[in-house]
């Protein structure tokens, strides 16, 4: 058996499972865009990667509207429409049960991501049909009343072609509020039966907005001390334990580094920094383990570089950051971002990390963990269609044993090495 290491059983806090190779959180842009509801082609791209004692992490599930950003920064999305997915609404909770239902009857397991996109979230939601005229809170709001920063390196990071709204402080009166539209979001996800959920408390959203000082300027119980900056981090987790139960609750962190030659830090989303990183993740990930969580997912910082051709891909070949973690936390730890076949099972072997969540790789072959563990030949991402409305590179992947039409193929060992061209073409290994 190839990556025999990925195919032994695991216990998940309150979950079993068979396997350790696991659908990544991938925002794809397919949701209703009248309700913002799940679709029925959502509901066949989680049940065509869905597999016997698998677990699979939703896209990015936004728990309000003031927590729902639009992504009409991606040309496909303009042209061909599409939306991101809530769960705050009746609509939106019946839709996401078909998706649970269908990932149930392969023998799926499946923990709905939840997220506050903090001021990444833009005020032009206020206009949506379901939205507008209605006496919710909106966005954009943050720690603090400090925008994104446009920079010759990153970009914009909010709208490309816009710039970025300043976001307006929560107040220390609202932390309540906010933590009870997480609660009622996961208590939304529990009766959509989902498995369990995960906070996203990573890449420049609102709660790595609290953590980070380079955006956290308040001088309440929430900002100043790392303890502070890290206390609606736990506060939530907290909340979502009552609600959830222990074991079905993960928090997905993506720790930034500062380069000790140059100073500059890595791993920045959105222009969210922090003045002493390595501190404050520290601090986050040794506090976590006074929670009785399924998991904690780690963004390893190579992520950030995955915009080259999968065959040239350098990203691939760099080394796991993260491992300075593993003694920290004495749960189980999830790894994510650039991972190979190779890399998986070195992460795993090693014990870096329990699992491995796979992204590009996920989206492009339904049917994962059977061709890791036979050592079959993988289909290469197609990444023009990675986000916006339509089947068209989200369920029109092929499976073993059928024809590759569009799509060409890698081998798993040429995955992470320099070519010159990969296979086009050719059918998958037979059943």
């Amino acid at each position: 058996m190839e990556n025999a290491v990925l195919f032994s059983p695991v216990q998940l806090g309150a979950i079993s499972l068979d396997h350790r190779v696991v659908l990544a959180p991938m925002t794809r842009i397919r949701a209703d865009e009248t309700t913002l509801a799940p679709t029925d082609l959502m509901a066949e791209y989680y049940e065509q990667r869905s597999s016997q004692g698998g677990l699979l992490i939703s896209e990015a599930v936004h728990i309000s509207p003031e927590a729902t950003p639009t992504w009409k920064i991606y040309p496909r999305v303009l042209e061909k429409g599409g939306h991101v997915p809530g769960i705050w609404t009746e609509t939106q909770l019946k839709a996401w049960e078909k998706v649970t239902s269908r990932v149930h009857a392969k023998g799926g397991k499946i923990f709905c991501q939840l997220l506050h996109a903090g001021r990444v979230a833009q005020p032009e939601i206020a206009a949506h049909p379901i939205i507008s005229k209605k006496d919710w809170p909106l966005p954009s709001v943050s720690a603090s009343s400090v925008p994104i920063s446009a920079s010759q390196e990153e970009g914009n990071h909010y709208n490309w072609d816009s710039e970025a709204t300043p976001p307006r402080a929560l107040e220390t009166s609202e932390i309540p509020r906010l933590i009870s539209d997480y609660v009622h979001a996961a208590n939304n996800a529990v009766s959509a039966g989902f498995d369990g959920v995960e906070l996203h408390a990573a890449h420049g959203y609102l709660i790595e907005q609290f953590v980070n000082d380079g955006v956290n300027k308040r001088d309440d119980a929430y900002g100043g001390s790392v303890a502070n900056r890290c206390r609606l981090l736990f506060e939530i987790v907290d909340a979502l334990i009552n609600v959830v139960g222990a074991g079905r609750v993960a928090v997905r962190l993506s720790p930034t580094h500062l380069d000790l030659i140059t100073g500059v830090s890595k791993q920045v989303y959105f222009d969210v920094r922090d003045s002493e990183p390595q501190a404050v993740y520290t601090y986050a990930v040794a506090g976590l383990n006074k929670f009785p969580l399924a998991y904690l997912m780690l963004t390893e910082p190579r992520v950030g570089g995955l915009s080259e051709a999968a065959e040239t891909e350098t990203a691939f070949r760099h080394p796991t950051v993260n491992m300075p973690y593993r003694d920290l936390y004495h749960g189980t730890l999830i790894g994510a971002g650039g991972f190979t076949p190779d890399t998986a099972s070195q992460a795993v072997a090693s014990g870096t990390y329990d699992l491995i969540a796979f992204g590009r790789w996920f989206i492009a072959n339904p049917d994962l963990p059977e061709r890791l563990k036979r050592g079959s030949a993988l289909n290469v991402y197609e990444r023009a269609t990675f986000y916006g409305a339509g089947p068209e590179g989200y369920i029109d992947y092929p499976c073993i044993g059928n024809s590759t039409g569009r799509f060409r193929q890698m081998t798993q060992q040429q995955i992470g090495v320099t070519l010159k061209s990969a296979r086009k073409g050719s059918p998958c290994d037979g059943h």
